[in-house]
């Protein structure tokens, strides 16, 4: 039987996930909260239930454990889902991998982890809490995505990279073998990485160059 579970967000990655649920099978979505939304609409074809404050009165109501913070910006999924967390200490945040996703059985994926379809998780990987690799992402062999950490689509890794926490790999970037990225760095679309890239910096450009500094909160999507 699918477990019922309520959705935080209801922008264009909870679409996303709606999708990915519906060929999982194992939850059952209840609504939608989003604070900027009339509770009573309907969006992507469920109810928007009403605010994040509303969490564990609508918890109580529907019987939900399970909630999936549907934010596709890492800075502030991870601040909404530590906001929750002190509110809804028995909170469960469930590990979602697409069906059509290929997961080595020697990787490791933490709670809250989201692999969307197609995408590729290598033998040795670690997905920490809150990572997400969307559609066709490759993450190779022995790498590890920090907590809230992104691959957007078509993201090719090689092997042994290091994704730092909150940090977000941009449209079809490439990241050659043993790449380390700083916590809280972007790297924009196409971009190739030879080389390092520190915390907090945007980074692109094909070999990528550090183009200025930024800061954890700084929207970038």
């Amino acid at each position: 039987m699918a477990a019922p579970l309520l959705i935080i967000g209801a922008s264009g990655h909870a679409h996303a996930l709606l999708a990915l649920l519906q060929r999982h099978g194992g939850f059952q979505p209840v609504g939608l909260i989003d604070s900027f939304k009339a509770p009573g609409s309907q969006v992507h074809g469920l109810p928007i239930l009403g605010g994040e404050t509303d969490l564990p009165r609508l918890c109580g109501c529907h019987g939900v454990q399970h909630l999936l913070v549907a934010i596709g910006d890492n800075f502030q999924r991870q601040a909404i889902s530590e906001r929750i967390r002190r509110e809804l200490p028995t909170a469960i945040f469930p590990t979602l991998v697409d069906p059509s996703a290929v997961v080595a059985p020697d990787a490791h994926l933490v709670a809250g982890v989201v692999v969307m379809a197609q995408a590729h998780v290598g033998a040795g990987c670690m997905l920490e809490e809150g990572a997400l690799l969307n559609t066709r992402a490759s993450l190779d062999h022995d790498s590890t995505m920090s907590p809230y950490a992104s691959l957007a689509p078509g993201v090719v890794t090689g092997g042994r990279v290091r994704i730092g926490a909150r940090s977000f790999v941009g449209l079809g970037a490439q990241l050659i073998q043993r790449i380390q990225i700083g916590q809280d760095t972007v790297v924009g679309a196409g971009a190739l990485v030879l080389s390092d890239m520190p915390e907090r910096v945007l980074t692109y450009g094909a070999p990528a160059r550090v183009v200025r500094s930024r800061q954890p909160d700084e929207p970038y999507l």
